[in-house]
């Protein structure tokens, strides 16, 4: 088969992001004492390809290449730019760290690899595609983890994600066989001529393993249990950057695999999908309100947002089904930016939670931003959560399903239900006396830029939303 230049323009993202990563590794093998450069290549690259995925939107370019498998749409260019866009800011956080432990170039790489894997599984189109791109946004999320090797923790954290996750991969590539045997194909279209009709046993099972899968993945309940570890044991800036962006990679995956490859079982995986959002957003919030480390607080919060997302997938049906993808998306982008903020905070402060009592004497602009991350993750209007949960709920209300009004109520509850740790931290930084100094770092200029800048769009994401919601309407998904 013949590859046109029309295919060369379609993998333009992740062309780009091959270079860069290839020429972040050799200067690294060449020149290892210099880390800004290293650091400067890492995050330049991630700007291109932010800058490529949106060359590519701005222009309009879509098509299906590589027999099908492979596809450029709206849709997924979206979910590129906020792949590179949280890269971009986890290179800059990295990059103090890195240079430290003198292991930049390796780390740097990771990332880029990442971002690579999740880049293409975004534009995927044909199940064993989007399992191989998958693990490829996957393996190298291992080693990130893992990567402090002056903390027991990360070593423990990081053998828990690999079992867990090796046992996810094995699930999901099981559910895959059997669809592909069902339907004789591994190609979404043809996936969906398999589930137009009633179900038999063979295809429930395989969509059960397959959703089983990426709730592995995807941290939801009640397979969140190597989420807290693995967030608690990572470098400061592997923790921002996986849980927002192969995640963010990961719902989109699935939600084109859902509505192109089985949108007539939308009742079935609608069901389910409201199953484990309820439970994953109790679960999520009860023991986050237990936490006193900061880390593990945001690894279960972490872990409840993942079920306000996984409500939007349980509305995706009846008239709710357009308004549900738009919340996907919008979701995905505020919750970004604001959960990106809130890890790279303890990069400056700490993980003890002791660490932020009085915080806003000895460092305000840190303690304002960490302020603003923390209401926004509750849902304070006008900051972005409140954005995503709006969405959310709307489209719940469009549904006109009862079990979706449930969740609905379940999105409010805990919401509620979150406030007392995400308001609790908000108290000690005002109120608390300072149990600690926590001045300003040596070196620490990129992270506070970084911290600052995520305030600031997590603030003003309202204006975004006009253009944000024209672009989730033109995503092309629904």
């Amino acid at each position: 088969m013949a590859v046109s230049g029309q295919a060369f323009l379609a993998l333009l993202p992740e062309l780009v992001t091959t270079g860069f990563l290839i020429l972040v590794l050799m200067v690294g093998v060449f020149g290892e004492r210099n880390v800004g450069l290293t650091a400067g290549l890492a995050a330049f690259g991630s700007l291109a390809v932010f800058g490529s995925a949106a060359g590519l939107l701005l222009a309009g370019f879509e098509g299906s290449y590589f027999g099908g498998g492979y596809a450029v749409d709206g849709f997924a260019l979206y979910f590129k730019l906020i792949v590179a866009g949280s890269a971009f800011f986890a290179v800059l956080a990295a990059a103090r760290w890195s240079g430290n432990t003198g292991d930049a170039p390796e780390y740097l790489t990771l990332i880029l690899s990442v971002v690579l894997g999740s880049t293409l599984l975004v534009s995927m189109r044909d199940l064993f595609g989007i399992f191989l791109a998958l693990e490829l946004a996957t393996i190298p999320s291992y080693a990130m983890v893992a990567f402090d090797r002056s903390r027991r923790e990360s070593a423990e954290g990081g053998m828990k994600y690999l079992i867990t996750g090796v046992i996810a991969s094995s699930v999901l590539l099981y559910g895959i066989v059997l669809i592909y045997g069902v339907s004789g194909s591994a190609e979404l279209s043809e996936v969906a001529n398999a589930f137009s009709g009633g179900l038999t046993p063979v295809a429930l099972i395989g969509l059960a393993l397959l959703i089983s899968g990426f709730a592995f993945k995807l941290s939801a309940a009640p397979f969140h249990f190597w989420t807290p570890d693995a967030y608690q044991g990572a470098p400061t800036s592997a923790a921002a950057f996986l849980s927002v962006a192969p995640k963010a990679a990961f719902f989109a995956v699935l939600l084109r695999i859902l509505l192109e490859g089985m949108p007539e079982a939308a009742p079935t995986w609608t069901a389910v999908m409201a199953f484990l959002a309820i439970v994953t957003m109790f679960v999520g919030n009860l023991f986050a309100l237990r936490q006193r480390n900061v880390r593990r607080l945001l690894a279960y919060s972490s872990v409840a947002h993942t079920g306000y997302l996984l409500a939007a997938f349980a509305a995706l049906q009846g008239g709710g089904a357009a308004f549900a993808v738009q919340a996907v998306l919008v979701y995905t982008a505020a919750y970004a930016v604001m959960n990106l903020g809130a890890f790279l905070v303890i990069d400056l402060v700490g993980e003890d939670a002791k660490s932020y009592n009085g915080l806003i004497r000895t460092n305000p602009g840190v303690a304002a931003s960490m302020a603003i991350f923390m209401a926004a993750l509750v849902g304070i209007p006008p900051l972005s959560g409140f954005f995503g949960k709006l969405w959310v709920i709307l489209a719940g209300v469009q549904s006109g399903s009862v079990l979706v009004y449930i969740v609905v109520g379940a999105v409010v509850v805990n919401t509620v239900l979150s406030v007392p740790y995400y308001f609790g931290m908000i108290r000690n930084m005002l109120l608390e006396e300072p149990t600690t100094e926590t001045g300003r770092s040596k070196g620490a200029g990129a992270v506070r830029f970084a911290v600052y800048t995520l305030a600031i769009v997590t603030t003003l994401f309202g204006l975004l939303i006009i253009p944000l919601s024209t672009l989730t309407r033109a995503s092309g998904l629904l």
